[in-house]
């Protein structure tokens, strides 16, 4: 995705692992220096006392490059773009040294929620290149995340507010680096998701079906109402399948949890996409 950014939760975490060596006298100037940052960037952040909420939302904004002179007009602090910088380069700017700093910010100590962060905006990181590298292949949880959101916030269901702390506690889990107890909640998610969309389905009475009590075969009444397809049946019964089996041998249990989480969002984004047109017509086997 080539206009994925770093999400605003991140650009959060990102300030507060600076903010952690701020009383340990860490020389920023010295160390950004030394990475290869510009020197207009170090001097101009260090006008600013390295006052980093200020700073990344300088860079967000794009109004970090630029400063009044003598009370006249702004003039850009780039050298050879004193005058001829747009707002439309200093975003671009201002994007592309976010995600130099994330990276840089990685290399430091108590950096992991970080780096967690980055990887549920779709990131890996280069170390040795202080870059950040989307992940092949992969989306980011936190677009999905927000997505799934609002599909289930207008999607009318009774247990709405139960769903959306399941999928906001599997993510906020894995950022701290609780596997164990992300994988739950994200199993608990496509749980709940089914639960609701069986037990409204049921409510109608328009099938003569009779609702079931565990999971598995609730995926399967949903199936034998026409809600789910046959391969739709299958993929959801093999994603319920992973999301609880526990461990999978040769796969680390980070990236299981990761794995787990992007599939129950995307599993999620499916239900709820499918269950709006259900409603609309009127719970029956669509057309």
């Amino acid at each position: 995705m080539a206009n994925r950014i770093v999400s605003q939760k991140t650009i959060i975490e990102l300030k507060q692992v600076f903010e952690i060596f701020i009383n340990r006298q860490l020389n920023y100037a010295d160390l950004l220096y030394a990475n290869d940052f510009p020197d207009w960037f170090v001097i101009q952040a260090q006008q600013l006392g390295w006052d980093w909420i200020n700073i990344l939302l300088g860079l967000r904004r794009g109004g970090f490059f630029f400063r009044e002179e003598f009370g006249m007009a702004e003039s850009s602090i780039v050298p050879n773009r004193k005058y001829n910088l747009t707002q439309t380069d200093a975003l671009a700017l201002g994007e592309v040294l976010i995600r130099r700093l994330a990276a840089f910010a990685t290399t430091l100590p108590a950096s992991d929620t970080l780096l967690r962060s980055l990887e549920l905006d779709g990131f890996d990181v280069d170390k040795e290149r202080l870059q950040l590298v989307p992940l092949e292949g992969s989306v980011s949880a936190q677009e999905e995340g927000d997505r799934l959101t609002s599909l289930v916030k207008s999607s009318g269901l009774p247990g709405t507010q139960t769903i959306l702390k399941h999928i906001g506690d599997a993510q906020s889990l894995y950022k701290d680096g609780k596997d164990h107890p992300s994988l739950n909640e994200s199993r608990s998610f496509i749980q709940a998701l089914i639960d609701e969309i069986s037990v409204e389905t049921d409510k109608r009475g328009q099938h003569p079906t009779k609702l079931p009590g565990p999971t598995k075969d609730r995926i399967e009444y949903l199936s034998k109402v026409s809600f789910l397809s046959a391969d739709e049946e299958s993929a959801l019964k093999s994603g319920w399948g992973s999301l609880s089996a526990g461990s999978h041998p040769g796969v680390p249990e980070r990236e299981l949890v990761r794995i787990g989480l992007i599939l129950a969002l995307e599993f999620g984004q499916l239900l709820m996409l499918k269950f709006t047109n259900w409603k609309s017509n009127n719970y029956q086997a669509f057309s």
